[in-house]
């Protein structure tokens, strides 16, 4: 049986170095991943595939509206190609709001949950221009808020 490691955080949250650190220890974390940027040069370790899926699912790169429907899209075929490794995974933070979609077709998954203080994820998504440090706040603790939410419904 395969193993699959799924990483839940929010953007900003050191997600990029746990996935870099697995990916290091024999983790396969995908075959096209998204290439680093000046605020990531190692790379985020992120499998494109997933990244394109969630974008779907989400319906756009909606990544700050937490509370948005969810489309229906084909998680269990991606799944299914993926889990051809003996160790594999993925990490987008977008997987915060869409792991319902997923976590149906995953037998017996490690989720790595990441949490950092919401202020310094703030501070680190609004040094990247693209939020303001106040709405970056609010979306760090509802990404928090989806994980909790996950968890305490699938292992508490």
């Amino acid at each position: 049986m395969n193993k699959t490691f799924v990483i839940l955080a929010c953007h900003r949250s050191a997600s990029s170095l746990v996935a870099k650190a697995l990916h290091e220890a024999g983790v396969h974390m995908g075959d096209d991943l998204l290439s680093g940027l000046p605020d990531n040069p190692e790379g985020h370790f992120e499998d494109m595939d997933f990244l394109k899926k969630n974008v779907e699912i989400l319906g756009g790169d909606n990544w700050k509206d937490v509370n948005k429907s969810l489309n229906d899209a084909d998680t269990q075929a991606l799944i299914e190609s993926k889990n051809n490794k003996p160790l594999w995974g993925w990490k987008d933070p977008r997987t915060a709001l869409t792991i319902d979609k997923y976590y149906q077709h995953l037998e017996d998954p490690v989720v790595v949950s990441l949490f950092r203080k919401p202020e310094l994820v703030a501070k680190s998504m609004a040094a990247r221009g693209d939020i303001d440090e106040e709405e970056a706040l609010q979306l760090a603790k509802a990404y928090n808020k989806k994980i909790i939410d996950f968890l305490s419904k699938n292992f508490l």
